[in-house]
């Protein structure tokens, strides 16, 4: 059973509240703490989200208020979760913002647990309340609206075929020796061949010479003899196991499942590209074993000409808060996304904005006249390509170009959002943990500024 906060606390409590006096918190954590205290909603909203169906036995545990406060504390902060227990378990002012006071810090673990189990859509209805507040207080009217999109990286290496094969073989045999481990008397014809496999992706990736190409492919072909043998054992595997009600076997077999349909992609795009010369499409890739969800997204950039990662839509007003994000699948266009924009927008201030503005990749004809159709007095979006007289001239005009350079504090924002907050690389894993991990990122981003702007 978990609390929505921790109503009762304990007498010596009251030290950390006089220790504060002496121990002033920081100015932004305290306009923080009282913005969540004056919106228990997202208080209610983590708890309901988090007992939901859940048996309302058991112990306590930490309360929802505790969690949220401990993942905006911690996003904010960027410390690792080791040195965050650390200086939880010191610091009086972190405790007293994360409301532990005197009580025992979690181990390290159980609050990366804890912080985790809070879902995406929570984290974006809690976006939402924020983006409501600052209405509330003037703060941000929705008159104005600029937007861009940028790649938030998975937790990769950069991804090769040699690398990809050895993973393969790696993880599938360190499966298959847990499971003969369970289960000693079963015999599938098991050989390692992990040291091989490794050999020749070392090989593969350091060739070098006018003749490498050429070797290159005669190594390809053995380390893909050679994988193809690990996953004809892992298939024999998984298909002759004895049927046993060992909770820890089942696992095992379903994990060795899951990585013989990533094996399988892996050989059969390196067998098509290296060996047969094909050009693989990229909606059939996959680029890591462990995080498969990964996008291969290219946007003509000459410093990054391809990013792995998800593409994340972020839209902004006056004030520099996030009123919108969307985590996306693939690589679509960012004119694509310029009408829901809009809609969400007209949602939450119900009206659309007087102004807008976004990079060239927004652009399209029938963006910019939709938008007027839809009441927006000026729209401001630089046409790629050819251009007609009347066109530079349009893009020549004064409020053409203010809202151009308004638009460009967007990139101000988004780069304080990865240098500061931890957005360049996700470092959590799968696809619903990265969804969570910006929204938290974007919640905290906004508590923050709500905070200053006060």
């Amino acid at each position: 059973m978990r609390k929505k906060i921790v109503a009762q606390r304990a007498i010596f409590d009251q030290s950390i509240d006089q220790l504060t006096k002496l121990i002033s918190p920081e100015r932004i954590l305290k306009r923080m703490d009282t913005i969540i205290d004056e919106r228990d909603q997202i208080v209610a909203l983590v708890h309901k989200q988090m007992t939901g169906g859940v048996s309302n036995t058991g112990s306590y545990g930490m309360s929802a208020e505790q969690i949220f406060r401990l993942a905006v504390l911690r996003q904010l902060k960027q410390y690792s979760w080791r040195e965050f227990a650390e200086r939880l378990n010191d610091g009086i002012a972190l405790r007293w913002f994360t409301r532990f006071y005197s009580a025992k810090i979690p181990h390290f673990t159980t609050l990366q647990k804890a912080v985790r189990a809070i879902a995406p859509d929570t984290w974006s209805a809690i976006n939402d309340m924020l983006v409501d507040l600052a209405e509330e207080r003037k703060l941000e009217k929705g008159r104005k609206l600029r937007a861009d999109t940028t790649v938030v990286q998975t937790n990769i290496a950069y991804p090769t075929d040699a690398q990809l094969l050895w993973d393969s073989v790696r993880v599938l045999t360190r499966i298959m020796e847990r499971i003969r481990e369970q289960l000693p008397m079963f015999d599938f014809g098991f050989a390692n061949r992990t040291r091989c496999s490794k050999k020749l992706c070392y090989q593969i990736t350091l060739l070098k010479g006018p003749s490498a190409k050429k070797k290159r492919r005669k190594l390809y072909r053995r380390l893909i003899k050679v994988v193809n043998e690990v996953f004809d054992m892992a298939c024999a595997c998984h298909h002759q196991a004895p049927d046993c009600n060992d909770l820890h076997v089942m696992a095992l077999l379903e994990q060795l499942d899951h990585f013989l349909t990533l094996a399988a992609v892996a050989i059969d795009q390196c067998e098509r590209r290296i060996l047969k010369g094909e050009t693989v499409p990229s909606s059939e890739k996959i680029v890591s074993l462990f995080e498969e969800h990964t996008d291969i997204i290219r946007r003509g950039k000459s410093s990054s000409p391809t990013e792995f990662g998800h593409k994340v839509n972020f839209v902004t007003g006056k004030s520099g808060l996030i009123t919108q994000y969307q985590v996306l699948r693939g690589n679509p266009g960012d004119s694509e996304l310029f009408a829901d924009m809009l809609k969400k927008h007209t949602k939450q201030y119900g009206r659309v904005p007087d102004e807008l503005c976004a990079d060239r990749r927004y652009f399209s004809a029938d963006n910019e006249s939709s938008a007027y159709q839809a009441g927006v007095k000026r729209v401001s979006i630089c046409k790629p390509g050819y251009r007609s007289k009347e066109r530079r001239q349009l893009e020549k005009e004064r409020w053409f170009k203010r809202l151009q350079r308004f638009r460009a504090g967007i990139e101000g924002i988004i780069s304080a959002l990865m240098r500061g907050l931890g957005l360049k690389r996700c470092l959590w894993k799968g696809w619903q943990a990265f969804k969570r991990y910006v929204g938290l990122s974007v919640v905290t981003f906004n508590l923050r500024k709500i905070a200053m702007l006060q």
